[in-house]
Parts: structure tokens; C-alpha cells; sequence
């Protein structure tokens, strides 16, 4: 990571978890995760992106997380109501992508589940120090890596 960007990361990680002497204490005192080095390369870079720009990228992450049964569904009106959820081009887009491995084979969610497995998505890839403001953050890297392709799509379609 060259200088500008760890410089950028640190000041994304000092915005989201006070990084002050007194912060670090009450981490430590209440238990909660503290803050380390290597939690800088995991920090996106969606992270401070408006909301419409992060929902967009956990509607991706949703459609890849369920691609396998995506592209296994038979009913048209289910996948037209899908397309209509996320808007066409972004269901399109995840459609052309190549299947990711951790991509689920189960029966194919209404849209609502959808969305809402790329929105837990969003948040399970963070680093754990992030807990406080993000809940669900949970470092968990298979998500991390599914968040970085739905990115990569949300980003080509912008």
C-alpha cells in the first residue's frame, strides 16, 4: 500500500473509529475489538460512498451471492421481479460476470432477501474494530472478496 493511499485509509478508519488515546482505552475497557494495522488494507472504499452508491454495491453483492440459483430459475416472472428490485442494467451486469465460487445453489430468494443478503453482505466484510458502528462487521473475507467484484459492477455501471 504506497503512502497516499494508507494516508487516505487511516483517515477513513479515524472517521469511522475514534483512533484517540481516550478511544483506545474505552475499546479495551468495554471489550470491544481494537483497532489494528492490518485492518487498513480490509477498510473498502465504499465505505464514506452515498448511500444510493452502497446500496447499489450490496444489490450487486446480493445477485452474486445467489448467481448459481439466479441462473438456475426457471420462472420469468421471478427473475422480471428481481431485475425490476435492482434495475435491469445492474441484474444484467452480475448476469455477464463470472459465477463466483462462494455463490449459494439454493432456491432463488423473492427480491426482498436478495437485497437484504448483499446489504449483511456490506457489512460482514468490515473489520471487526468497526463493530460499534457497523454491527455486522465481522471481517469475514469470503464476503470481502464478494464485495469487491459487486464494487468492481456497481462502479462500471456508474
Amino acid at each position: 500500500m504506497n503512502r497516499e493511499t494508507r494516508t487516505a485509509k487511516l483517515a477513513l478508519l479515524a472517521r469511522h473509529c475514534g483512533q484517540g488515546r481516550g478511544a483506545r482505552f474505552a475499546r479495551r475497557a468495554s471489550g470491544q475489538p481494537t483497532v489494528r494495522f492490518g485492518d487498513l488494507a480490509k477498510l473498502p472504499d465504499w465505505l464514506d460512498a452515498p448511500e444510493e452508491q452502497r446500496a447499489r454495491i450490496a444489490a450487486a453483492a446480493g445477485l452474486l451471492r445467489h448467481r448459481r440459483a439466479i441462473d438456475a430459475e426457471l420462472s420469468g416472472p421471478r427473475l422480471a421481479a428481481l431485475a425490476a428490485a435492482v434495475g435491469e442494467p445492474l441484474f444484467d451486469a452480475v448476469c455477464e460476470a463470472e459465477v463466483p465460487e462462494m455463490a449459494g445453489a439454493e432456491k432463488l430468494p423473492p427480491p426482498e432477501r436478495v437485497l437484504a443478503a448483499g446489504t449483511q453482505l456490506l457489512e460482514a466484510a468490515l473489520p471487526l474494530a468497526l463493530q460499534d458502528r457497523f454491527p455486522g462487521a465481522c471481517d469475514d473475507a469470503v464476503a470481502r472478496d464478494l464485495l469487491i467484484r459487486a464494487h468492481g459492477i456497481a462502479e462500471r455501471l456508474a
